[in-house]
């Protein structure tokens, strides 16, 4: 999703949307009404061969964070997830602090939050960290791994199943994409050293 449209997949694969008038009237009144990752939409093919994104159904859910910049503007992140997962690396020691915030926007998109800590391996003492970060997470599952070795992936794959969706929220480095290739099974996002 761009100021300019958004890229969407259907029963014919991927196409390009602009956005329409009703869906741009509303973006103008609320940031959080455009489209995003994992929204249902209606689009309409015009005869020119121009496709555009005319409305966003009803979300189940809906991860909207404050704007980063000076403004008080919402941003929706993603919608219709089933599970938020908080990704935060044990090696630089984590940040509660972030884990929290992160953990708020959890549990106001309406899905199951999950606290996920990665690079457990480089750790002397994970499960004290984890225990650590399980005081500053009441109601909040929290998992330590190793996703480079796959180590504790299964444990997050528990949560995971047929027709149920996750977004994962963290840091650049906290190990997302390597996180979501242990859970692919395959390299499928680029990681770096």
């Amino acid at each position: 999703v761009d100021r300019g449209g958004a890229d969407v997949l259907g029963a014919d694969g991927r196409l390009r949307a602009s956005l329409g008038r009703e869906v741009l009237a509303s973006l103008a009144i609320d940031r959080t009404a455009g489209p995003t990752v994992g929204d249902g939409v209606a689009v309409r093919h015009w005869p020119d061969d121009r496709t555009t994104l005319e409305a966003i159904l009803n979300r189940r859910t809906c991860v909207v964070r404050d704007s980063s910049d000076t403004t008080s503007k919402a941003q929706a992140l993603a919608a219709n997830v089933d599970l938020v997962v908080v990704v935060e690396h044990l090696d630089p020691e984590p940040k509660i602090g972030r884990i929290e915030r992160l953990l708020v926007l959890a549990w106001g998109s309406g899905a199951q939050p999950l606290v996920v800590l990665t690079k457990a391996d480089l750790v002397p003492d994970p499960d004290g960290m984890r225990a650590e970060v399980m005081a500053a997470a009441p109601g909040v599952d929290v998992l330590a791994i190793d996703a480079k070795s796959g180590d504790g992936a299964d444990a997050v794959r528990a949560y995971l199943g047929p027709g149920r969706t996750l977004v994962l929220l963290g840091p650049s480095g906290a190990g997302k994409s390597t996180l979501t290739n242990a859970l692919a099974g395959v390299t499928v996002m680029a990681t770096g050293d």
